[in-house]
Order: C-alpha cells, then structure tokens, then sequence
C-alpha cells in the first residue's frame, strides 16, 4: 500500500483533474484512480475505478486495480457490511440489494453477486435492472449464451429500453449472430438514436456481414456523439507509472464454457472475434488454445500471422508467413501478405518482389498490384507506382485504396488535374469519403483557390472529425483567408489528435480470413519531394474545377425534427432505471453537449446522487436547477425528497405543499409528504396523503404499505392488517410488509 504523501496542492490538482475528464471515458476514470492511488487517496482511486468498470464491465486492468485496493484497504469489506446491515433493516431495498450484487461483481464474487439480483427477481420478476446484471456476470464468467437468455428477458421486461438491447445484441455479436445481433442494435438505435454504443457496435457487425459503407457511416456517427470512442491510450495498472503501462483485455476471459463445454464456438473463431476488435493479444491466446484444441491448423497459423501483421510485428508475422508458403507456394494472398511485412519493416525492395510474386500467380490480384504501388512510389523517375495503381483500378475498379494512392502519386508529382479526377472518382463510390476531400483540398491549396480548399477540408473533417491531417490543412487554409481564430482552433483541434503534422499517406491492402483491411505506411522522404521534373507540362481543365466546386457545396440537410427536452435525457433515464448511474452521468454530460437545458440536467444529476445515497450532493443539484425552473413539479419534488432523506422532515413539507398546490394529484409528491409526517409523528396526516395516492395509483404494493403503516401507528390494526395483506398480496416478497403484518398480531 502506498505511504500517503499527498499536499493540499496534489489533491487540488488531483481533484481538478477529476472534473476535467470526459466522464464518459472508463479509461480516464482507471487512470485517475491509479494517480489517487499512488498518492494514498484510496477512497478516491476506488471510486475511479469503479466508475471505469461500470462504463466498460470488460475493462480487466479496472478489475485488477480495483482488486489491489480492496486487498489493501478492506475498503469494500466495510461497504459489503453496510449493504448487509441496510438490508438487515429493510429487507425490500432493492437498490441497496443491486449495489451490494453489483459491488460482489467488481470483486469478481460472481455467485455472491449472482445470489443477490435473484433474490431481487423473486420478489420483482420482471425488474430490468437485474436481469440485465445478470446477464453481465454471465458475460464475465464468459457464458455468452446464457447472458443472451438474461438480456433478452431484459428487452422483454423493458420494452423501451435501448441499453437492454444493446447488450442483448452484444452478446449475439460475441456468439459470431451477426444477424439476430443486426436486428436488435437496429431496434436499440430507433429507440435511442442518441446511443452512441449502439452505433459503435453496430459498425463492427456491419463489418463482419460486408456492409463496409454502413459500417463506416455507423461508426462516425458513433464518434459524433462521443467522441472518446475514437481515441486510444494505455491504460494503467497500479505500479506502473514507474514501468510499462498494461494493456487491458477489453474483453472479458473467456471459459472453456464458451469454447468446449457449450460446443458453440471455437477458440479459432473467437480469436477472429478478438481480432476483428483490434484485441490482438487476446486473439493470439485463443490461437494458441485452438492449436492446442487440434483445430484447422493451417487456418490457425494464417489467423495468427494475420495478427502479427496488423500488430506491426514483421518478424512474428514473417516467419509464419514462411511456414505456410512452404505448404502452398502458389498463394497469392500469402505472398501479398509477404511483402506487406517486408514493406513495414523498411524492406522495400523484398516486398516488390514479394508482391511480383503474388502477381505472377494471379494476374488479377488487385491488392497485390495496389502494393506494388505503393512499394514503387519511393522509387525516383519511375512511372511504375502509377502502372500499378491503374493495373490494380483495371482489376477491380472499386479499390478506394488505391484509388487514393494513384490521386496522391499524381499530386506529389504536381500531376493536378489528374490527382483531382482520382479523387472524383472516389468521391463517385464514397461521396462522404475524408481522405478523397482532403487530397481535393490539397490539390485546391497548390491552385491558390483558398475558399474552395477551405469547403473541401471542411468536408474531410465532416466525414472524419478525428482526422488530424484535415483539421492542420484547415487550419493552414484558414489563416491564407485571413481567419486566424478559425485557424487557432483547428490547430488546437489537432494537436489534441495529434501532436505532428499528418500528411496524406499512402496505404497497403491486405486480404484477411473474412474481411479486407488497409495499413498505413508512413511517407519516406523521397515520395515526398514534389519533383517538377517528374510533371508532364500542366494543362488544366477548369471545367473540371466548376463540376468540383458544385460538389463542394453541401446540400442543406432538411431540418431535423425538434427534440424536447426530455427527449435529450431519455438515453440517461435508461441507464438510471437499471442502476447503471455511471453510464447515466455520462449520458447527461453528452445530452448537455447536445444542448439539453442546464437545470434538466442538474435534477437528473440529483436522481443519480441520490440513487447513490448521496443526498446532500443531490440537495445541492435539485436547488441549483430551481433557481431557474422554480415551478418544475419533478425539480421541487426531488429537493422535498433529499431534505426528507437528510432527515429534515419539516422543510420537506414545505416543499410538498408547493408541488401539492400546483398539481393537487401529484403521487410522488404526496407519498413524500406523507413519509414526511410520519417523521414528525403527524399520523392522521400522513394516512390521509397515502389514501390520496392510493386513490390515485390502485394496485401500488408500496402505497398499500405505507397506508398500513400510518393505521398501525395510529392504533387503527385492523386497517392496518387489511392493507398489509392486500400490499403481499399484490408482491409476496415485500418483506417489509410481513415483518410490520406481524406486529398487528
């Protein structure tokens, strides 16, 4: 455990930092916690990382550090025994029965977690919030199957709710149903366009089933609405900020249950899965597992070659390579895969004879001839590069690679008018396309015609919002027309992205089991030079450039449809109502990005405290949002509540009174100033205010307690034990109700 030696200024930092991170980014969250932790505020990193593992219940390295601190502190002993204890008391509090599962599930206790959200669905069968934690310990036990059972009887008990559908179709997507998946993500996004995790996975199930447009247009918006979601960072565990941070298994382990026992998956297959998500680490453990399994050796070996290419290991992938070629030296595919490691490890020329190679076996080898290219741009008075790219284009015309590679040759060798028919080109296939309008305005900048590049960069950054390269070049564009604050923000904007200058580059094409993928190859310095003498003389067609700037003016997109208010936070209210208040706060910190009204906000935040049982942190909340909607009946109703729940009876009811005297059928007000007076022992009162509510929601168990409760304090038992009995009546395992039935007998 680590010796505290924290000052006032490390916590003030600490804590400023704390306010400043996107609330939406669970690697943000572990990171700050493991900062909290070096510095012995354990309580602090604890919050950090349970606030990470919420945002991302797959996030192994939160696990692990969570798991540290708890050996070290016995910090969740003590809250285990509070929840106990509270329970104990009211053995109906099915929010404090959901944090003691869900604290259980952090700890990786998954029967004691599993044990306390049935006891919630034995007395509440159809309660969401539990089935849907339910079906994520299954996940995390790696049963993908049965947590599918979980989270469609969630979709089935919520009807309404985006956030079961996104992980019932997750974990359809993790069981290789792309299908099934596709249709619940689809459902999810009509309920909830403004989910941003549903659009994300949706773009990698519209990858795996080919739909490579929808997958991309799915995966922008996704970083639209959050735009976290399309960066990437080391995740730390404890301990290393003095070493290498460790990389989080973004999915959870997987048992043999998955793979053996259910008979339903194959390692080989879930590595594909892995891969496919970039988890290359993962994907090579399930390899090893399934040559162990005895699956499809050479189908194996090519998986893990596959994914030491895209790691960028080239003499992992190398020597892979070379065991399969000597099985099938006629693999044209193998070959082009060849070269590409030869090419990332600077080989260059090795990796053109690799990609002839390739072309001698099959002509037609469109990735091959793409490669080749590229493999020959480096190379000086060469007209090679251009050949290739065209011979590859003549193959297979809807290569967008290399597309934009023969766009880019010709503008950096000042071959203008044809780098812009290039670029149309791709523009005919993908219209939206970033790196298509990039090379336009490139070509534009060169020409001189400013506000014309400006509208195609702008475009890029449109289709691409993380593209830094398009955000300097806009920034360059801007401060040639005189804006230097349009240009100062763009140039923040990418430094963020990327501290160095991102210039167009050219990319490889490699053929994978199922799916084609491209891979960057950084510029060298001879095919950057722009060689005059490499340009044939320049005769431009300005027609051309009046067809272009037609296109660079976007149409007006028609008017979306107004939102209320209340529509902005439907996403946040979903994650609330299943207990998932991390993944709620984040949710309104978006829709306030998105122009939801501030005191909305305020007052779901106090919800969210106060679900929490922080209920002065929520008093805070509900009165900062009154002060500018000081007749909003759900606002003042909350603020009543928190100064009930902090034990200040009294001002509850003044509060109650005024929601009362705006809307006389309030149930939630009433039900207040009924518990209110029961408080202050006024139980005359307090039995009238439970009979209006009963009056005005029939068929409430809790409302027949609470009237049950008031009779019996008032010595009035055989009302009391007729509303007692009709409360167990209507929910059995209302435990709270037999306990008091018993002290009328």
């Amino acid at each position: 455990m680590p010796v505290p030696t924290t000052t006032e200024r490390d916590l003030t930092l600490l804590r400023s930092l704390g306010r400043r991170i996107d609330p939406s980014d669970p690697g943000a969250h572990n990171n700050l916690g493991v900062l909290y932790y070096e510095k012995g505020l354990l309580p602090e990193a604890i919050a950090a990382f349970t606030r990470a593992l919420e945002l991302d219940h797959k996030m192994q390295v939160a696990r692990d550090n969570l798991e540290t601190v708890h050996r070290e502190s016995g910090f969740y002993d003590r809250r285990i025994a509070e929840l106990q204890e509270r329970i104990r008391r009211v053995p109906g509090a099915h929010d404090a029965r959901l944090e003691l599962g869900r604290a259980y599930l952090s700890l990786g206790q998954h029967d004691a977690a599993a044990e306390q959200f049935h006891a919630i669905l034995r007395r509440q069968p159809h309660h969401a919030a539990s089935l849907i934690q339910l079906g994520l310990v299954e996940q995390v036990r790696g049963r993908q199957d049965q947590a599918a059972v979980w989270f469609q009887q969630a979709c089935d008990a919520d009807p309404a709710s985006s956030v079961a559908r996104l992980y019932y179709g997750e974990s359809l997507y993790n069981q290789g149903l792309n299908d099934l998946a596709l249709t619940a993500l689809a459902e999810g996004v009509a309920l909830s366009p403004e989910n941003a995790d549903l659009h994300y996975l949706l773009g990698f199930v519209y990858g795996d089933l080919g739909q490579h447009e929808a997958a991309r247009a799915s995966t922008r918006r996704a970083i639209q609405l959050n735009p976290t979601l399309a960066s990437a960072q080391s995740n730390l565990s404890i301990g290393s900020l003095g070493g290498r941070p460790v990389t989080p298994m973004a999915l959870s382990e997987r048992t043999a249950a998955l793979n053996g026992d259910s008979g339903k998956k194959a390692h080989g297959q879930l590595a594909l899965a892995f891969r496919k998500r970039g988890y290359y680490a993962e994907a090579l453990r399930e390899y090893r597992l399934a040559l162990d399994a005895g699956e499809d050796r050479f189908a194996v070996l090519l998986g893990m070659a596959e994914v030491h290419l895209l790691r960028r290991d080239p003499p992992a992938a190398l020597e892979l390579y070379g065991r399969l070629l000597e099985e099938t030296p006629t693999s044209p595919k193998l070959w082009n895969d060849r070269g590409t490691c030869y090419h990332q490890a600077g080989r260059r020329e090795e990796a053109r004879a690799a990609y002839q190679e390739a072309i001698a076996h099959d002509p037609d080898y469109a990735f091959a001839w793409n490669n080749l290219g590229v493999a020959y741009t480096g190379v000086r008075d060469s007209d090679g590069a251009a050949q290739a790219f065209r011979a590859a284009l003549r193959v297979r015309p809807g290569l967008i690679a290399a597309q934009l590679n023969l766009g880019l040759f010709l503008f950096q060798r000042h071959q203008f008018q044809g780098a812009l028919e290039a670029y149309r080109a791709v523009l005919s296939l993908q219209p939206a396309e970033p790196s298509a309008w990039n090379g336009i305005g490139l070509v534009l900048m060169e020409l001189r015609r400013f506000t014309d590049a400006r509208n195609a960069f702008a475009r890029a950054v449109d289709g691409d919002p993380t593209n830094a390269g398009a955000r300097y070049n806009l920034g360059f564009c801007l401060s040639q027309l005189g804006d230097f604050d349009g240009a100062l923000a763009e140039t923040r904007r990418a430094l963020e992205l990327d501290p160095y200058y991102v210039p167009q580059k050219y990319t490889l094409t490699i053929e994978l089991q199922r799916e084609e993928a491209t891979i960057v190859i950084a510029p060298e310095l001879s095919s950057e030079l722009n060689q005059g003498g490499l340009s044939e003389p320049f005769h431009f067609d300005p027609s051309l450039l009046d067809e272009l700037f037609h296109e660079l003016t976007p149409p007006i997109p028609p008017a979306p449809p107004l939102a209320t208010a209340d529509d902005l936070f439907t996403l946040a209210r979903d994650y609330l109502s299943k207990g998932l208040l991390e993944l709620a706060t984040a949710e309104v910190a978006r829709a306030r990005n998105r122009g939801a009204p501030r005191p909305l906000a305020e007052a779901l935040l106090g919800e969210i405290f106060a679900k929490r049982g922080l209920h002065g942190e929520a008093l805070e909340r509900f009165r900062s949002a009154r002060v500018e909607r000081p007749a909003d009946l759900r606002i003042v109703v909350g603020e009543a509540q928190a100064l009930l729940a902090l034990g200040r009876a009294k001002e509850a009811i003044v509060l109650a009174d005024q929601a009362l005297a705006a809307e006389p059928a309030s149930v939630d007000a009433l039900v207040t100033r009924a518990r209110a007076r029961l408080v202050l022992r006024d139980f005359d009162g307090a039995r009238s205010d439970a009979n209006a509510a009963a009056g005005l929601a029939p068929g409430r168990a809790d409302l027949l307690l609470l009237q049950a409760s008031a009779s019996r304090l008032l010595g009035d038992l055989e009302h009391a034990d007729e509303a007692y009995r009709a409360a167990v009546q209507l929910d059995g395992g209302l435990v709270q109700a037999w306990y008091e039935l018993g002290l009328t007998e």
